[in-house]
């Protein structure tokens, strides 16, 4: 066993170990699982009388372990006089945590105060408390205001009926539930304004504005600004409010409007309800929304580690928002001790932006908007059809899909909605059989085959020169340099260009190089010529967005992390922040998020296709007729057997 120190975050269950929770008793105890909670109270302690009795504050997410919360109520709490537990997400949240603290009152008499932790209220988890009702829900009420003022006022009530204080609080302040955040551009950056300038929101928690836990809020603010954008930053206290939909509406919808939202707020808005989701407001703005995520981990776990994102957070901040419809982007911020604060004995934590990650989730804003901003005729995108295993029979297969016919009539209907095509083919085996004339992946006759265009390797080389250097090492590594699998001009680059829309075909991950590796290999790095491929589409065709026709490509499945991913995570590098869209099969779920939160990819589902008799066509059929007709000469007209069976084999045989 060892003693571990509390560490931003929570307690890790892959962890060795049992955290111990280093503090001193003290008359009054605070628990609660929200960080912005912890930093209110230690700027509000220092403005509180020296006499104020001493106050002990602890996060829920270090109290995780039942031998952590055992020692912790028999060295801290067994001596509090009043002790305040404040639980997000009900009694099943803490429910062993719970019954220790209850147990533990019972025994020294001292005040249990019991509140949600959220602006809901929950009478169940409130009628835990020793004390009056009124009583928990007039501090519920001050922790709901929030801010430095209610923080002062609710450690006065505590003192005021259960310290033997003699001072009178007053009541809970009321602060605006959803309001503008009023960021200031530095001299470098001038915030850029106009009536025809770009707007995107950006919604966060109250609770930060009010903890002053803006530093994330800060950095996205000034990334857009240097995009050429207005930012709209608006803190709200919950987004299930109706009134507090209404408000967000007014803010966001003033003028033109905003182009796109980052959200950075946690959970789901969806309800269900006995006719729909409740989801009008995302519906009513009418805008890609971006889930930009605040990490509940440390920076640290999340670059050393695979997975990404703990389980509570993937809950949080990816699961339930994906419910909404909402695009995965990147986490942009995660938890990192501020400062460790002496009459609390506590750690104060705070979110620390990552620089990188606020610039990618602002540049694939910036493209949602120029998208959006750019006429329709003037708009490029790029079709992307897959191929596994890799052969001209396989090309563009897709599960439940005809993807060839599918693709024909997305290009239709963007041809009918006014964008620049050029030479549509007529159906789906056309199609095909245009895609064939030029290179695939199938090795056979390809030197025979057109190329249409090329990635040179100056190219090429300038941008890999671009990329980290361990992803530089890596391919290096595993398939050398470049050169010696380019042609004379480059690249080739599969696929026909249609006017301003390219119909292209993914590159393999490596089939030919080395046919052992697997299509679904978590640490096959692409090739050099797969890199090329959306060099090229990204860099020289200028797609302002890419469509993967179909379940299911080979980018989704590169090396990396599993969501939240860094520069080094090979989706990213290959995609980079390019709006993505994803017909994908509406009964496979699973794969379909691999591509939603590993390639910031808009899910569109298609229904499974309809079920009937498949029967025989063509020689089968001809084939089944026959040796119905063989067994029944058998039995009826044996001298007719012979001549039947010639006719099978000859059949056969002219069919292979």
């Amino acid at each position: 066993m060892h003693r571990l120190a509390a560490m931003p975050g929570g307690w890790d269950p892959g962890a060795e170990g049992v955290i111990f929770i280093e503090q001193t008793p003290a008359p009054a105890v605070i628990l609660t699982a929200a960080d912005t909670d912890i930093q209110v109270l230690a700027k509000a302690v220092p403005q509180l009388p020296e006499t104020f009795p001493a106050l002990r504050v602890a996060n829920l997410l270090q109290l995780q372990q039942q031998l952590t919360i055992d020692t912790y109520a028999e060295e801290v709490l067994s001596q509090a006089q009043v002790i305040v537990l404040r639980l997000l997400g009900g009694r099943s949240y803490w429910s062993y945590g719970l019954e220790v603290v209850q147990e533990t009152v019972a025994k020294t008499g001292a005040a249990l105060f019991v509140l949600p932790g959220d602006d809901r209220p929950d009478l169940d988890l409130m009628s835990q408390s020793t004390v009056p009702l009124t009583q928990v829900n007039q501090l519920w009420q001050y922790f709901t205001e929030g801010g430095i003022e209610n923080s002062i006022a609710a450690l006065q009530f505590l003192a005021r009926f259960w310290l033997d204080s003699l001072v009178d609080p007053p009541e809970p302040q009321t602060i605006a539930r959803v309001a503008v955040y009023p960021w200031q551009a530095t001299e470098e950056r001038k915030e850029v304004q106009g009536t025809s300038t770009p707007k995107v929101g950006i919604l966060f928690y109250r609770a930060h504005y009010l903890a002053g836990n803006t530093d994330m809020v800060d950095a996205l603010c000034h990334a857009l600004n240097e995009q050429g954008l207005h930012p709209i930053p608006v803190f709200v206290q919950s987004l299930q409010a109706a009134e507090n939909q209404a408000e967000l509406l007014d803010i966001l919808q003033a003028g033109e409007g905003i182009d796109v939202l980052i959200n950075t707020t946690s959970f789901s808005l969806a309800k269900l309800s006995a006719e729909t989701l409740n989801l009008q407001l995302w519906q009513q703005l009418n805008v890609p929304v971006l889930q930009a995520i605040c990490s509940g981990g440390t920076e640290e776990n999340w670059q050393n580690q695979l997975r990404g994102l703990s389980p509570r957070d993937m809950a949080m901040n990816v699961a339930l928002p994906e419910v909404d419809g909402r695009i995965v982007s990147r986490a942009i911020s995660f938890k990192a001790v501020q400062a460790s604060h002496a009459a609390l004995e506590t750690d104060v934590i705070s979110y620390r932006p990552v620089c990188d990650r606020i610039s990618f989730v602002t540049q694939l804003a910036a493209n949602w908007v120029k998208l959006r901003r750019t006429p329709t005729p003037e708009r490029k995108i790029a079709l992307i059809l897959a191929n596994y295993p890799n052969r001209d029979g396989r090309l563009a297969n897709g599960v439940g899909l005809d993807t060839p016919a599918s693709c024909i009539e997305i290009l239709k209907a963007m041809a009918t909605e006014g964008y620049a095509l050029a030479d549509i083919p007529n159906d789906g085996e056309q199609l095909i059989e245009r895609l064939t004339t030029g290179i695939t992946n199938d090795p056979e006759a390809q030197d025979l085959r057109v190329r249409y265009q090329y990635l040179s390797l100056a190219d090429y080389e300038r941008h890999f020169a671009a990329l980290p250097p361990t992803v530089q090492q890596q391919m290096q590594d595993r398939w050398g340099h470049p050169d010696q699998y380019i042609e004379e001009k480059g690249f080739a680059i599969a696929g026909l260009q249609l006017g301003n829309t390219f119909v292209g075909i993914q590159p393999s991950r490596g089939y030919d190089l080395d046919p052992s590796l697997n299509y679904h290999a978590p640490d096959l790095e692409p090739t050099h010529a797969y890199l090329a491929f959306y060099f090229w589409l990204r860099h020289h065709f200028s797609s302002q967005a890419m469509i993967h026709v179909g379940k299911h490509g080979n980018l989704e499945w590169l090396p990396g992390k599993s969501v939240a991913l860094s520069d080094t995570c090979y989706p990213e590098i290959a995609l980079g922040p390019m709006p993505h869209l994803y017909p994908f099969i509406v009964n496979d779920p699973g794969e379909g998020s691999q591509a939603k939160r590993r390639a910031q990819a808009l899910i569109l589902d298609h229904l499974t296709p309809p079920l009937t008799r498949a029967e025989l066509y063509g020689p089968l059929l001809q084939l089944e007729a026959l040796i119905d007709e063989y067994y029944e000469a058998q039995s009826l007209d044996p001298s007719r057997v012979t001549v039947i069976c010639d006719r099978i084999l000859a059949l056969i045989q002219t069919e292979n």
